[in-house]
């Protein structure tokens, strides 16, 4: 996925002159999604160490892990959004078929 992500922001880039605001849209989601990925990845990666320092209980623990993942969703839910947005820019309104 992070081949893919590297892969759709080149692609994005070589094709902004000819679509400059799906390519922002998609540029910017993909290097958000970049960013969640490695931020989400370091944070799993010292929860553990943080919960035996500071001796949390079972209901923080529980806590902690819902707003790590919560957060780590919204991220994906604005990709999500920014990539819709992006497949919706820059189309005409009348249908190509309307003039002939």
């Amino acid at each position: 996925m992070l081949l893919f992500a590297v892969g759709a922001i080149i692609f994005s880039l070589v094709r902004w002159k000819r679509h400059p605001r799906a390519s922002l849209l998609t540029t910017i989601a993909f290097v958000i999604f970049l960013l969640d990925a490695f931020v989400f990845s370091i944070i799993i990666y010292f929860i553990p160490m943080l919960m035996t320092s500071m001796r949390m209980s079972g209901i923080m623990i529980d806590w902690l892990y819902f707003f790590v993942f919560f957060f780590g969703d919204f991220a994906y839910v604005i990709v999500i959004v920014l990539l819709v947005s992006a497949a919706f820019s820059q189309r005409q309104t009348t249908p190509a078929d309307a003039n002939a």
